[in-house]
Protein backbone atom coordinates (compact mmCIF):
# COMPACT_ATOMS: atom_id res chain seq x y z
CA UNK A 1 0.00 0.00 0.00
CA UNK A 2 1.46 3.30 -1.03
CA UNK A 3 1.63 6.40 1.09
CA UNK A 4 -0.85 8.12 -1.23
CA UNK A 5 -3.40 5.34 -0.76
CA UNK A 6 -3.09 5.57 3.02
CA UNK A 7 -3.64 9.33 2.87
CA UNK A 8 -6.66 8.85 0.59
CA UNK A 9 -8.21 6.27 2.93
CA UNK A 10 -7.61 8.51 5.94
CA UNK A 11 -9.21 11.36 3.98
CA UNK A 12 -12.22 9.10 3.37
CA UNK A 13 -12.51 8.34 7.09
CA UNK A 14 -12.16 12.01 7.97
CA UNK A 15 -14.75 13.10 5.42
CA UNK A 16 -17.08 10.34 6.63
CA UNK A 17 -16.79 11.49 10.24
CA UNK A 18 -17.29 15.14 9.31
CA UNK A 19 -20.39 14.29 7.28
CA UNK A 20 -21.80 11.95 9.93
CA UNK A 21 -20.82 13.70 13.18
CA UNK A 22 -19.51 17.20 12.45
CA UNK A 23 -21.47 19.75 14.49
CA UNK A 24 -20.98 22.41 11.83
CA UNK A 25 -23.10 20.25 9.50
CA UNK A 26 -25.95 19.64 11.97
CA UNK A 27 -28.35 21.97 10.18
CA UNK A 28 -27.76 20.77 6.58
CA UNK A 29 -27.63 17.15 7.77
CA UNK A 30 -30.98 17.64 9.53
CA UNK A 31 -32.52 18.88 6.29
CA UNK A 32 -30.94 16.20 4.08
CA UNK A 33 -31.89 13.32 6.38
CA UNK A 34 -35.58 14.19 6.09
CA UNK A 35 -35.39 12.28 2.82
CA UNK A 36 -35.65 8.60 3.86
CA UNK A 37 -32.81 7.30 1.65
CA UNK A 38 -30.40 9.92 2.99
CA UNK A 39 -31.52 9.18 6.54
CA UNK A 40 -30.58 5.52 6.00
CA UNK A 41 -27.31 6.55 4.31
CA UNK A 42 -26.21 8.70 7.24
CA UNK A 43 -27.01 5.93 9.74
CA UNK A 44 -24.83 3.37 7.94
CA UNK A 45 -21.04 3.70 8.12
CA UNK A 46 -20.55 1.15 5.34
CA UNK A 47 -22.91 2.99 2.99
CA UNK A 48 -21.73 6.53 3.71
CA UNK A 49 -18.11 5.36 3.66
CA UNK A 50 -18.61 3.80 0.23
CA UNK A 51 -20.05 6.96 -1.29
CA UNK A 52 -17.38 9.13 0.31
CA UNK A 53 -14.77 6.81 -1.22
CA UNK A 54 -16.45 7.03 -4.61
CA UNK A 55 -16.48 10.84 -4.42
CA UNK A 56 -12.82 11.01 -3.40
CA UNK A 57 -11.97 8.41 -6.07
CA UNK A 58 -13.55 10.62 -8.72
CA UNK A 59 -11.62 13.61 -7.36
CA UNK A 60 -8.22 11.88 -7.35
CA UNK A 61 -8.98 9.96 -10.56
CA UNK A 62 -8.33 6.48 -9.18
CA UNK A 63 -10.27 3.27 -9.50
CA UNK A 64 -13.51 4.63 -8.09
CA UNK A 65 -15.09 1.29 -7.18
CA UNK A 66 -12.01 -0.04 -5.41
CA UNK A 67 -11.55 3.13 -3.37
CA UNK A 68 -15.26 3.11 -2.54
CA UNK A 69 -15.05 -0.46 -1.26
CA UNK A 70 -11.83 0.13 0.68
CA UNK A 71 -13.27 3.33 2.13
CA UNK A 72 -16.42 1.50 3.18
CA UNK A 73 -14.42 -1.02 5.18
CA UNK A 74 -12.10 1.57 6.74
CA UNK A 75 -14.96 3.89 7.69
CA UNK A 76 -16.86 1.01 9.28
CA UNK A 77 -13.76 -0.15 11.18
CA UNK A 78 -12.83 3.29 12.50
CA UNK A 79 -16.44 4.17 13.32
CA UNK A 80 -16.80 0.99 15.38
CA UNK A 81 -13.45 1.55 17.11
CA UNK A 82 -14.65 5.03 17.99
CA UNK A 83 -17.88 3.55 19.43
CA UNK A 84 -15.90 1.07 21.55
CA UNK A 85 -13.65 3.83 22.90
CA UNK A 86 -16.65 6.02 23.71
CA UNK A 87 -18.43 3.14 25.47
CA UNK A 88 -15.35 2.41 27.56
CA UNK A 89 -15.05 6.10 28.41
CA UNK A 90 -18.69 6.22 29.53
CA UNK A 91 -18.22 3.13 31.73
CA UNK A 92 -15.11 4.63 33.30
CA UNK A 93 -16.90 7.92 33.96
CA UNK A 94 -19.70 6.11 35.83
CA UNK A 95 -17.25 4.68 38.36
Amino acid sequence: MTRTMIIELLACVGAHWILKYGTILNMPRGVITRVPIFDKLFKCSLCLGFWVGVAIGVYVEHNVLMLGLASSGMCWLFDNLNNVIQSAEIKLDKR
